[in-house]
């Protein structure tokens, strides 16, 4: 703050073609700043703004590179002391400084006045800071998300800003602005949610391509993520793609080996690829885990008749099947796939009796 008041004293001795009017609010309007950054007495800003505004009224006067630097410190500072806006304004003062900083386009003069500059730039961060603050306490994100875009504009580089935006744009339902901030945070600051995120912004525009490779990546630099390993896998599975399912399988059991949907998938995957004692083995977890689990008994039952309907000389099948199918009956009376299952059990062991009571019972199911 030092730096800025032996500035604000410098730019006494500059001359300019002002109106004599303007050009003693201007040196009033600094005198009365400098007071400021010395006291932080908010009267002396009000001072400085009465000032400034004065010097401000005439078109040559508001083109001025010096009335509009003064302006912009001075309102920027406002926008921070006077968050709640106790003074009364024409234009919030946010708006204020923004614009007359926006008229300093001079590259020599900005490069001059780089400390106060810098200045502006910081106040009006802080004070578009307060802004996104305020909207997110009323929930509204399209007031933060423009709070925090300004802020990124000011300051580019903070990850905080760019966490905040990728999450309220991705809430409000912008997946392309959303995409933006978490390809940045992924190439400065990876974590696994900002991966897990942008692969499902992805799938939302239906880019499954992209999706898939965000979240290989995301795996590959976090191999212990359960949430990215487990997409990974659900992406798998929904594509029926089950030597890919097995082969993320070891990685993912670790990370959760009792999972009932886990193992389920994997009992599945193993058996879609004629793996059948691996298949049996994780349906085995399930049921281990959950003894009336439906569908894992139904697998199991299923994979014991398919192999006696092969093997009719081997009991053995029969009576496993038997056991698993009898069990997913009792657990849901009403599926008629066990019941099915079943019949076909019946009838390849010769069990007519069995048999005509499985089909009344299915087609006392199918005239309900």
């Amino acid at each position: 703050m030092k730096r800025i008041t032996s500035i604000l004293f410098l730019l006494f001795g500059l001359s300019g073609f002002y109106s004599a009017q303007a050009q003693s609010a201007t040196k009033e309007a600094m005198n009365a700043f400098a007071h400021f950054t010395k006291t932080q007495d908010i009267k002396h800003l009000e001072a400085a703004r009465k000032h400034i505004d004065e010097g401000y009224k005439s078109a040559k006067d508001s083109v001025s590179p010096r009335n509009n630097l003064i302006r912009a410190m001075v309102y920027s500072a406002l926008a921070v002391v006077d968050s709640n806006r106790n003074f009364t304004y024409k234009k919030d003062p946010l708006e204020e400084a923004s614009y007359s900083l926006n008229l300093l386009t001079s590259e020599k003069f900005v490069i001059e006045h780089e400390a106060e500059i810098e200045f502006i730039k910081n106040q009006l961060s802080r004070g578009y800071l307060n802004e996104a603050s305020n909207a997110l306490s009323y929930s509204n994100f399209e007031a933060a998300a423009d709070a925090f875009t300004r802020v990124d504009t000011l300051a580019p580089g903070d990850l905080h800003i760019t966490h905040n935006l990728a999450v309220i744009y991705e809430k409000l339902g912008y997946p392309r602005k959303a995409i933006i901030y978490y390809q940045k945070l992924i190439a400065e600051r990876p974590e696994p949610a900002y991966y897990f995120n942008l692969s499902e912004l992805y799938s939302l525009l239906r880019n499954e391509d992209l999706s898939l490779e965000i979240l290989r990546k995301g795996r590959s630099k976090f191999p212990h993520d359960k949430d990215l390993v487990f997409k990974e896998i659900n992406y798998y599975a929904e594509k029926h793609e089950y030597s890919a399912v097995i082969a993320l399988l070891p990685n993912a059991v670790q990370l959760d080996e009792s999972s009932i949907p886990l193992n389920f998938l994997a009992g599945f995957s193993y058996e879609m690829t004629g793996n059948i004692s691996k298949a049996e083995e994780h349906y085995e977890k399930v049921l281990n885990s959950d003894p009336n689990n439906y569908d894992a008994n139904y697998a199991l039952g299923l994979l014991h008749l398919n192999q006696y309907v092969k093997n009719p000389d081997k009991k053995q099948f029969m009576y496993t099947a038997l056991t698993y199918l009898s069990k997913a009956n009792e657990i849901d009376p009403n599926q008629l796939k066990t019941l099915q299952s079943l019949a076909i059990l019946y009838q390849y062991s010769g069990d007519g009796i069995q048999l005509q009571r499985v089909n009344n019972r299915i087609n006392q199911i199918k005239l309900n």
